[in-house]
């Protein structure tokens, strides 16, 4: 793994290119599976509520807040991501309600208590130390912290673990990733989950954790308590015509079983009562 500096030093110029890639996707698979969670993660922020996306990167759930007429604070460590949000919010015509800010995850740049809610969306696995990414989550959040992770019990996950990373479309590829990659996630099954690394690089840290793993991390490094956990989304992979299917089972993906086996899962978090 990559030394912390040389992790963040990557990550300060790295471009995501979110809406282009995955939320405007023209395969409908991957553009359903980004749009879901994006659409999950909003349904659990209460309204009224001073919102901070911590590691936002181009600013997709600032902007699908400022389309409900919400405010919102973005921070991400990527000055192009910066960039292209604040260009993308004043396209939109919503930059009155959005405030975007360079920051690193580990150190947010924001005084304790500052917000009722914190969202962090697909950026702990990225950290070089995801405690300390957690633990700042809980920091600046006064109320309540939502935080969505790959999560591996996932036939998708499955797929790109085996190293098939389009699968919203069938290949020669699929037919090794996808049972190479449920070896993978069986084997690992007594550690933390199982790395695929990022942007073409193993060296640097992006784990699809196992829901439980997930779970008991949370909870430990930040000492609040999951008041609810649920799949991101139940979607499955290079079957475009099962979406309708897809759709419904998303409906019950906070069920006890079917929590468990998103790709990606969300965990809602809240202090204590005492």
């Amino acid at each position: 793994m990559r030394e912390p500096s040389s992790i963040k030093s990557f990550y300060e110029g790295y471009s995501d290119q979110i809406i282009k890639k995955r939320f405007e996707s023209p395969e409908p698979l991957r553009r359903y599976a980004h749009r879901t969670q994006y659409d999950a993660l909003l349904s659990l922020v209460p309204q009224g509520s001073s919102i901070l996306d911590a590691g936002c990167g181009e600013g997709v759930l600032s902007l699908l807040l400022a389309d409900k007429g919400i405010a919102s604070t973005g921070v991400d460590l990527s000055q192009p991501n910066i960039a292209a949000a604040m260009a993308e919010a004043q396209h939109r015509g919503v930059s009155h309600l959005t405030q975007f800010m360079q920051g690193d995850a580990e150190h947010l740049p924001v005084p304790d208590d500052s917000f009722d809610v914190v969202v962090s969306s697909h950026v702990l696995e990225h950290l070089p130390n995801f405690d300390q990414g957690a633990r700042e989550l809980v920091r600046v959040a006064r109320t309540r912290v939502i935080v969505a992770l790959p999560t591996c019990l996932n036939l998708c996950a499955a797929a790109v673990l085996g190293g098939d990373y389009g699968f919203w479309q069938f290949s020669k590829t699929s037919l090794k990733a996808l049972p190479w990659g449920i070896l993978r996630i069986i084997g690992h099954v007594f550690g933390e989950g199982v790395q695929e690394g990022y942007a073409g690089s193993k060296e640097l840290p992006h784990i699809w954790r196992y829901p439980w793993v997930m779970r008991r991390c949370l909870e430990q490094a930040t000492g609040w308590k999951i008041v609810r956990f649920e799949a991101s989304t139940l979607v499955m992979p290079y079957l475009p015509a099962l979406i309708p299917l897809i759709r419904w089972l998303d409906k019950h993906r906070s069920a006890p079983l079917l929590r468990n086996l998103g790709y990606g899962s969300i965990a809602v978090l809240e202090p204590p009562k005492t």
